[in-house]
């Protein structure tokens, strides 16, 4: 079959790339901020394990954006297949198939930071939430294993993932669907993360800053979720191997924004530290205080009732100086019975 001019020059790959640029630099932000952060906190060995987490998303982030950019530069990818040479395609597969066992580490060690954070804040709320957490985390930690083992038992000989022209070489699985329905365990887990905080979120007795974080976490959380279904369906519109080359563009866009935006939010409330360092004054909380807190009116008035006990306190020392000194007996007994005079 022939084909046209046009049709073997076109190239679609620009918006992988400007992806993988963009999101290298967001995620480097939040990783650098999340380092000073944790400089500045009065702990630095608060959050241990959240910080080892997701400093090794970010690690598997960075090796996940360089593989989509060699597909680009040395794949093919963003061309027609047929413009192809085949030992471009079989580099093209073998990046692919590095890109499969390194994608589920990406989002489940983020998500295992987050739920650190939340067995660390909701988990004393009730044994209810406590369980929740956990049972979210061993489904997180399974579904990471369970998708890096499959692309090393799914084809026989191993190298049949790229090179399907092996004599004798199958595969227990379809690659096309492997790469469809892989995306699901990840969204139930995401729709799971997004509804544990929801109940406690509002009655949760911790500070209004703690509060505006998992606030922040949850709107974000929301985007990734949207990121997800997105991938998702990016790669049903792909209905075949024929041309994935140029059509695994757009499936790869949102993969890369989908764990590059659960790392920010995992990253997000470990900042309190360099809020409180920037916003000295107390204007950032109180401007949360008045958005997450109570009103200015209620606020105000436990201000006024703190004077009043304040001056009230002052008063009755002064009362209590200017009074002669009580001995023996009557000093013990007002001593151990703690009533002022």
């Amino acid at each position: 079959m022939s084909f046209s001019p046009t049709f073997l020059a076109e190239d679609n790959s620009a918006s992988l790339l400007d992806t993988c640029i963009f999101f290298i630099v967001i995620e480097s932000f939040f990783i650098t901020l999340m380092y000073t952060s944790r400089y500045l906190s009065s702990d630095n060995k608060a959050n241990t394990w959240m910080t080892l987490l997701l400093t090794s998303a970010y690690c598997t982030c960075l090796s996940k954006i360089t593989t989509a950019i060699l597909m680009v530069k040395i794949g093919g990818a963003g061309h027609h297949m047929p413009a192809l040479e085949p030992s471009t395609i079989q580099t093209l597969f073998k990046l692919l198939t590095a890109h499969q066992i390194i994608c589920p580490l990406t989002t489940s060690l983020t998500k295992l930071g987050i739920l650190v954070l939340f067995n660390q804040i909701l988990s004393r709320t009730s044994q209810l939430y406590k369980r929740a957490i956990q049972v979210t985390f061993v489904l997180v930690l399974l579904t990471a294993i369970v998708q890096v083992l499959i692309p090393f038992g799914n084809c026989k000989p191993f190298a049949f993932n790229w090179n399907k022209t092996i004599e004798g070489g199958s595969c227990a699985f379809n690659d096309l669907a492997l790469w469809r329905y892989l995306t699901i365990p990840n969204v139930i887990t995401t729709i799971m993360m997004v509804v544990i905080p929801l109940p406690a979120m509002y009655r949760l007795q911790v500070s209004t800053a703690t509060k505006a974080a998992l606030y922040l976490v949850f709107s974000v959380a929301i985007v990734g979720f949207v990121a997800a279904i997105m991938r998702f369906h990016a790669f049903l519109a792909v209905k075949n191997f024929n041309d994935f080359s140029f059509e695994i563009i757009e499936p790869e866009c949102w993969t890369i924004a989908e764990s590059g935006i659960y790392l920010v939010v995992g990253v997000l409330p470990t900042l309190r530290p360099l809020v409180r360092q920037v916003c000295r004054d107390g204007k950032f909380d109180r401007l949360l205080s008045r958005s997450f807190g109570r009103s200015r009116k209620s606020a105000s008035a436990d201000t006024t009732k703190r004077d009043s006990a304040t001056s009230a306190s002052m008063v009755e020392q002064k009362e209590m100086s200017s009074m002669p000194m009580k001995t023996g007996i009557e000093a013990r007994e007002l001593e151990y019975s703690g009533s002022p005079v």
